[in-house]
Parts: C-alpha cells; sequence; structure tokens
C-alpha cells in the first residue's frame, strides 16, 4: 500500500483542528522550573511546526495549480499519462509501515534534502521561462522558489533549534541535475511538468509529515529531548 493512498485516512487521524495542545495556564506564572521549560518548549515546537504545516499546504496548492496551467497551456492534448517518469528525479513514495517507522529527526532531514533539490530546480525552470515572456507563469515560478526557500528556512531552524541528531543516508546526497538540454521543445515541455509533478508528490509528503509531528508533539513522543540552550526568538510570524 503506497503513500499516496492513505493521504485521506491519515488526514482524518491526524486532524490538525484536533491535535493542538493547549500550554497550561497554571504553568505560565513559574519561573526557572524544568516543568516550566519544558511547556515552553513544547508550546513553541508547537508555534513552529504549525507554521511549517501552513506553509507546506500553501505550497502543495501552489504547485498543483501550477502544474495544471502549464498542462493546459504548454502541453493542450497530450496523454500525460503516457510521459515516462523521471529517473532523475526522487520518488516520495513509501509503503505505509516504512513511513509510520521514521524517526522524527529522518523526517526533517529529508525534508531539508528535498526541498534544497527542488529550489534548486524550480530556479532552473524559472530561468528557462524567462526567455518566454511569459511574466505570468515567471512570476509564479518565483513565487514558488521563494516559498521554497522560505519552507528550508523553517525546516533548518528546526534541525538547529532542537539539535537534532545527524541522520546518516544510505543512499549519497541529491545531486539537482540540469534539465531542460533537449532540442526538441515538447520534450523540454514535458520535463518541467514533470518537475512540478514529482514536486507536488513530495510536497504531500512533506505536508504529513508535518501533521505527523505535531501529532506526535502532542502525545508527547516527538525527539527525546529538548534544546539545551532555548531561545528568545521564533522564524515564526
Amino acid at each position: 500500500m503506497r503513500l499516496c493512498g492513505a493521504a485521506f485516512l491519515l488526514q482524518i487521524l491526524f486532524s490538525v483542528d484536533l491535535l493542538v495542545a493547549a500550554v497550561p495556564v497554571g504553568l505560565r506564572g513559574e519561573k526557572a522550573s524544568g516543568l516550566k521549560s519544558s511547556s515552553e518548549w513544547r508550546a513553541n515546537l508547537q508555534k513552529e511546526l504549525g507554521s511549517s504545516l501552513k506553509l507546506s499546504r500553501q505550497l502543495l496548492c501552489k504547485t498543483r495549480n501550477l502544474k495544471h496551467l502549464y498542462q493546459s497551456e504548454r502541453l493542450p492534448g497530450a496523454h500525460l499519462f503516457l510521459i515516462p517518469h523521471s529517473r532523475r528525479l526522487p520518488s516520495p513514495n513509501l509503503n505505509l509501515s516504512t513511513w509510520l517507522a521514521l524517526p522524527d529527526a529522518k523526517r526533517l532531514s529529508h525534508m531539508a534534502e528535498g526541498l534544497s533539490f527542488y529550489q534548486t530546480l524550480v530556479q532552473q525552470l524559472r530561468d528557462h521561462e524567462a526567455t518566454k515572456e511569459d511574466f505570468r507563469l515567471l512570476s509564479q515560478l518565483e513565487d514558488l522558489r521563494c516559498n521554497l526557500r522560505d519552507l528550508s528556512h523553517h525546516v533548518s531552524y528546526q534541525i538547529s533549534r532542537w539539535e537534532l541528531p545527524f541522520e546518516n543516508h544510505l543512499e549519497p546526497a541529491l545531486q539537482p541535475p540540469q534539465i531542460l538540454q533537449h532540442q526538441n521543445q515538447w520534450s523540454n515541455r514535458q520535463e518541467v511538468y514533470l518537475v512540478l509533478r514529482y514536486l507536488e508528490n513530495f510536497l504531500c509528503r512533506v505536508t504529513r509529515d508535518f501533521v505527523m509531528l505535531r501529532a506526535r508533539l502532542v502525545k508527547g513522543t516527538f525527539l527525546s529531548r529538548g534544546p539545551r540552550t532555548p531561545s528568545s526568538h521564533s522564524i515564526s510570524s
């Protein structure tokens, strides 16, 4: 059973509206206690994860809309199911049991790596479209790139803020390929579509990962410890 097939089930099980945990009022007046420190840490982390979840959902929506727009304007009448999968783009698919068993640090490490990977690819798409004088598409690609950058900053902050252990990868780090090198313009358009489709699938997983992390935080099973030196600022607005 693939992860994508369990999307709606997981969204119901881990609905954010049902998982918002409030900080106990009685703890707010305590000073320098370990209990208060832990409570503030959890509240801060919940805010960070909530902000990242919101941004990932927005990114997913924008990517999906852009994919449909590109399909209708640049690939009219194309049989998209005949477009072959790219061996140069990573598949976000995992079976459900493997995904559920992923450590928290592994989830965030995967996000950070994938966001950097796709930010580079979207920059290549933007540079390619800059010569087409389609300013609407160019603007949407630039917005997408900036949002990927912002979400990448969120994830990097969370990894460093809570001193997560480095997760060794069995596979080499993702290296963004050089795309849109075909002489045939139709092949380049197909490749643009593939990048947007793979990015959409990746953001589906990122969104579900943030839902899972928030659920684990509410249950008290997120991470094994808090930060050593709590900071007084946050990237969340």
